[in-house]
């Protein structure tokens, strides 16, 4: 890449140029083997349009405009062109870009003749500490809705994904965590069409970018300079410290923050200043990590019976919910009442009271799988089950497999109607988490299941399967 810098202007004055009759397919193989994001088509030393990777995504569900049309009937006609004379500096390029939503900007001569291009990669690779805000976090300026797929997908409907959000890349995602394992770009749809790749048949996890570089939302924008151009990428994807995919930043959104005011020069006056502090509040950062990783422990346990708390049901079943909704797999749900429990404390106490919901919820917790169920109290006497990837037949053999243990436990009642010791009713739903469901009607449809087994008798499970 050779750059031209008139005033503070970075110009790439190497630019890949084609006639207006040159096929889609020659296009992309000369842009692949140019590593070109774009190519400028001219005829007669005259600007007539621009074809870029993202036109190449937009086309490549249609294999016809690939193998038969040219560049002129592709390619974008209305060009944002920038005049030589015109150029200042990277901050008003920075609001050209942010305007017009582009990424290629043609720069012209005064006799209208297309002497280079500029990019927010070309800008990026010419600024200086100065030009950043070195304590601007990540997280301030990132993209938190990332558009991400699964291993198992075709290229063909990553390319889809990129069409249909015009976004740059997609980031491929773990299916049972959700986590970021890769990332496949625009710049690889044209390298894939190059490589004459069945779209239909190679799944992104054959081809996507991995190890896949990651930073924090804590970080500053100049280390994610510094590891774009380490790396050479113009896009980084943002991870939480536990894993969770926090969003994405791309060298178009760090041109963004730039702007001529004078905080630059307040900030010089003021960085002995600012790191220092920037330290202290690190080690401060630091010990309320720990602080609030242990209070994040203790709000989501009962205290009472050490299980988990309806806060984490509710986080549970929400995450649990996302994660089978992509993976197409079922979800159980369980809600339990212990039988006249009102007239258990009356008879035996509150201290006896809680000595039994104590040994109710080892036992439930005992009825169901230790890694990858949750059991909850949900309120008062009553619990909650999630049993994430489990069809009606588990569900229901959970929910007999929880009568027997609390029944097993022989605690004695002298106060109910229907059994001399402890017995618990219940409602149990599956199903199959879409939009056209939610968590809080398969929980509503269990409530009344449980409502159904009191009303029957009790010491029962009501079983329905939601579609």
């Amino acid at each position: 890449m050779i750059l031209q810098k008139t005033p503070d202007i970075p110009i790439q004055t190497n630019f890949l140029s084609l006639p207006p009759s040159t096929s889609v397919k020659t296009a992309i193989k000369m842009m692949a083997e140019a590593q070109a994001s774009c190519a400028i088509v001219i005829e007669e030393q005259k600007l007539l349009g621009i074809f870029t990777e993202r036109d190449v995504v937009r086309i490549t569900t249609n294999s016809t405009f690939v193998d038969t049309l040219a560049l002129s009937e592709l390619m974008t006609k209305d060009v944002v062109t920038l005049k030589i004379s015109e150029a200042s500096d990277i901050f008003s390029l920075s609001r050209l870009f942010s305007k017009n939503r582009i990424r290629h900007l043609p720069v012209i001569d005064e006799q209208n003749q297309v002497v280079g291009v500029v990019t927010p990669h070309s800008v990026r690779n010419i600024l200086k500490p100065e030009y950043l805000l070195r304590y601007v976090r990540v997280m301030e300026v990132m993209s938190k809705q990332v558009i991400h797929g699964l291993p198992s997908d075709s290229i063909l409907i990553i390319a889809q994904q990129m069409a249909i959000h015009r976004v740059s890349c997609i980031v491929i995602v773990d299916p049972q965590t959700l986590y970021p394992i890769g990332i496949l770009t625009e710049r690889d749809v044209v390298k894939f069409h190059h490589m004459n790749l069945d779209f239909t048949q190679v799944s992104a996890q054959e081809v996507m970018s991995t190890p896949l570089s990651t930073m924090c939302p804590e970080d500053s924008l100049w280390s994610v300079h510094q590891r774009m151009q380490a790396l050479n990428v113009r896009r980084l994807v943002i991870q939480q410290s536990t894993g969770e995919l926090a969003g994405i930043v791309t060298q178009t959104q760090m041109l963004k923050i730039l702007d001529p005011t004078e905080m630059y020069h307040v900030m010089v006056q003021m960085q002995e200043i600012i790191e220092q502090q920037t330290k202290e509040l690190h080690q401060l950062n630091q010990r309320l990590k720990i602080v609030n990783g242990e209070l994040e422990k203790l709000s989501t346990i009962d205290e009472l019976t050490q299980i988990d708390n309806r806060r984490r049901f509710n986080e549970f079943l929400a995450h649990e919910w996302q994660r089978l909704s992509y993976l197409v797999k079922p979800l159980s749900l369980i809600l339990c009442d212990v039988d006249y429990f009102k007239r258990y404390n009356d008879t035996y106490g509150h201290v006896a009271g809680d000595e039994c919901l104590i040994k109710i919820a080892k036992a439930i917790r005992a009825a169901t799988r230790q890694t990858s169920d949750l059991v909850a109290r949900y309120g008062g006497e009553e619990f909650a089950v999630v049993l994430p990837n489990t069809d009606s037949d588990g569900a229901e053999r959970v929910s007999k497999n929880i009568l027997t243990q609390v029944q097993s436990l022989q605690i004695p009642h002298a106060s109910s109607e229907i059994m001399s010791f402890v017995t618990m009713s219940m409602g149990t739903v599956t199903v199959i988490p879409n939009s056209s469901n939610s968590p809080e009607m398969s929980l509503q449809i269990a409530d009344e299941l449980l409502y159904q087994s009191k009303q029957q008798g009790r010491n029962t499970y009501n079983f329905r399967l939601i579609s």
